[in-house]
């Protein structure tokens, strides 16, 4: 086909891939429901004065609920400037997973372009790319904004490495280590599990391009711990203080080993609405795609026949991937223990379409036999998404996600340990004594912050309805003004008492009470202020870049 021809082709299954957001209500998904509720907390909380948010204040029916210091905030922190203008979570999400897979589109063309993989064959890459069944699934049926952004950062991430390669100018190489700096960050901050994974294939990629340019090697990996530094405000708390909450309890983690894909699940399997069930029969498709088959089976002997080492080294990588889906590794699984939060195997789908596009268009380059194929099976997948409908569609208004009373996790991952209350459907905006006797009156109530005047006619266990987490801090001020501290960092007998809710004990008197969510944990201190120093002298590195830029 000829690059006009190809470059319809491309266009045309943008178009197939995103028809489904031309419908004025929203596709119904596995997570996209989720993350809209995400997107109102996260505006909530920053209202509030929590910065950066942790604890989603209007979440499990306004006890609130840890989520945003878990899990991934990129895709919450671009939804900002969204609702600040009053633009609907609904169309929120859908601009910016629009925008992101057009992103990366632009950085996997970079990528293949300086690969010297230009032409027709760089659209069928980008093609393969855009068609791959894991990027439809998040689209159509998984609606995980966070993995779309992974997904359409790595190619910009391995876009960074080849530039490195290619700049031999020390000017140009500390530029570029902003640029990569920049580039790594928000993918640590895009999803959780990519992120972890992408770290070694990051260092696997570098080390091969890299070798013997030792010059280049030392800014890219400065600008790995230099972005690792930026992220620590979000993943040391995520990190040491998951004890605090149920995950590593939670099914899908304990029984990760119930969820490998069969060989025949990855070479072929439907697109359609479904889900991972525990065995080997599942009705959500975890094909890798038919053009990466191809590419990859071609490569074997084309590749091999040219020496191109790099090409060899990312099919490697590809099929390495693949099989690690499979049962037949458990044992690895079993040995790395942190794997076992991947939740499910098949998520290594993920890299497999950036990584196999340079191997598509490498094959297509050098073989029409191939070419014609993986065209082939590209209208085939054209085809196939052309059928595709979601499973239904659903609206709702941005109040209906303000009040949303769900955690927006499937098994509750992020509840604090001790969180056991089960009426939360009796929620109101004021505390109660469940022993001894007292009287409030409530002067504001948020769900990040109260304040309130208490009588304590008997002496009190006052409990507010919050869950409690670490960072939660309650202050006691006396009617003679001394200050105490009734809630900190500890859990105490009476949070136990209230089955995880803020609470504490008072005796006969008057008081003034107030209650605000804080940062004040170890991690949370050192994580922020590492995050802002780091933050500090990247500003400061740009300046000296334009400094310096002005003086040339």
């Amino acid at each position: 086909m000829k690059k006009f021809g190809l470059a319809v082709l491309l266009l045309v299954a943008f178009i197939g891939l995103f028809r489904i957001y031309a419908n004025q209500q929203f596709p119904y998904t596995h997570d996209g429901e989720n993350h809209l509720a995400r997107f109102a907390n996260y505006k909530i909380a920053l209202k509030e004065g929590q910065f950066p948010p942790r604890f989603a204040p209007n979440l499990l029916n306004h006890f609130g609920y840890p989520v945003f210091n878990y899990n991934y905030p990129l895709a919450n922190i671009l939804s900002v400037p969204f609702s600040a203008l009053g633009v609907s979570y609904e169309l929120t999400f859908k601009l910016l997973t629009v925008a992101a897979v057009i992103l990366g589109i632009a950085g996997l063309s970079k990528w293949l372009k300086i690969l010297n993989l230009g032409g027709n064959e760089r659209f069928l890459g980008l093609t393969a790319w855009l068609l791959n069944p894991y990027l439809v699934n998040l689209v159509y049926f998984r609606g995980n904004i966070g993995e779309i952004l992974s997904y359409s950062l790595l190619p910009w991430i391995f876009w960074s490495i080849e530039v490195f390669r290619t700049d031999q100018s020390l000017r140009k190489t500390i530029n570029h280590t902003l640029i990569t700096t920049t580039l790594v960050t928000v993918l640590l901050l895009s999803h959780n599990i990519t992120a972890i994974l992408t770290i070694p294939i990051i260092i696997f990629i570098a080390v091969i391009r890299l070798w013997g340019k030792s010059k280049q090697a030392m800014f890219s990996f400065v600008a790995l711990f230099w972005a690792i530094s930026l992220t620590l405000w979000f993943w040391l708390p995520a990190i040491f203080e998951m004890k605090m909450i149920v995950l590593g309890s939670a099914a899908s983690v304990s029984e990760f080993a119930l969820h490998f894909s069969t060989l025949a699940e990855l070479l072929w399997s439907p697109l359609k609405f479904g889900f991972s069930y525990p065995g080997s029969i599942d009705s959500l498709s975890f094909a890798v795609g038919l053009p990466v088959i191809i590419a990859l089976a071609s490569s074997l002997f084309l590749l091999q026949r040219k020496k191109d080492g790099f090409m060899l080294a990312l099919s490697a990588m590809t099929v390495l991937l693949i099989v690690l889906q499979l049962s037949v590794t458990l044992p690895i699984w079993q040995l790395f223990k942190p794997l076992k939060f991947i939740q499910f195997p098949w998520r290594l789908d993920i890299f497999l379409a950036a990584l196999s596009a340079p191997i598509i268009a490498s094959v297509a380059k050098r073989s029409k036999l191939a070419s014609s194929l993986i065209v082939l099976f590209i209208l085939v997948q054209l085809t196939v998404i052309f059928r595709l409908h979601p499973a239904d569609y659903f609206h709702k208004t941005n109040l209906d996600y303000d009040v949303f009373s769900q955690t927006t996790s499937t098994q509750n991952e992020n509840m604090p340990t001790n969180f056991t209350y089960p009426n939360i459907g009796d929620w109101q905006p004021l505390p109660e004594t469940i022993l001894g006797k007292s009287e409030f009156t409530v002067e504001k109530w948020a769900g990040s912050d109260h304040l309130y005047q208490v009588s304590v006619i008997e002496d009190a266990l006052i409990v507010e309805p919050t869950a409690y987490f670490p960072g939660w801090e309650t202050w006691i001020i006396k009617s003679d003004g001394s200050k105490e501290q009734a809630v900190g960092s500890a859990v105490s007998e009476s949070i136990t008492k209230a089955q995880g809710r803020i609470a504490y004990e008072l005796p006969v008197g008057e008081y003034h009470v107030q209650t605000k969510f804080t940062q004040n944990t170890p991690a949370r201190l050192v994580g922020n202020s590492v995050s802002a120093l780091s933050l500090l002298g990247l500003v400061s590195y740009f300046l000296w870049l334009k400094r310096m830029e002005k003086r040339s």
